[in-house]
């Protein structure tokens, strides 16, 4: 199971906390790729979340040293295989990613 956390570029992610679903260009280009690794274990993505929030470094090395914010916050993206969560203040939750 792939799992990928994705950093947003822009300050304001309320745009994006609006809708219920995301373009897999706007993966490419508001966001950012900052961390990616391969499990055997099922992980929910709450659990991934309270990880990030927490810890200084959570899983090992990031992809990218440079990134906009050092913690996950309000408006980023954790994907479990093809399912994509947004973070909230409290926790994830689901959203639909379109062509």
């Amino acid at each position: 199971m792939k799992i990928r956390v994705y950093f947003c570029k822009e300050s304001d992610p309320e745009v994006i906390l609006k809708g219920n679903q995301i373009s897999k260009q706007a993966l490419g280009t508001i966001f950012e790729l900052v961390w990616e690794c391969e499990f055997k274990n099922i992980l929910n993505p709450g659990r991934i979340w309270i990880k990030f929030k927490e810890e200084e470094r959570p899983f090992g090395v990031p992809l990218k040293e440079k990134r906009s914010h050092q913690k996950i916050k309000q408006g980023d993206i954790i994907q479990i295989s093809d399912e994509v969560f947004i973070t909230n203040r409290v926790g994830v939750r689901k959203i639909n990613v379109i062509d």
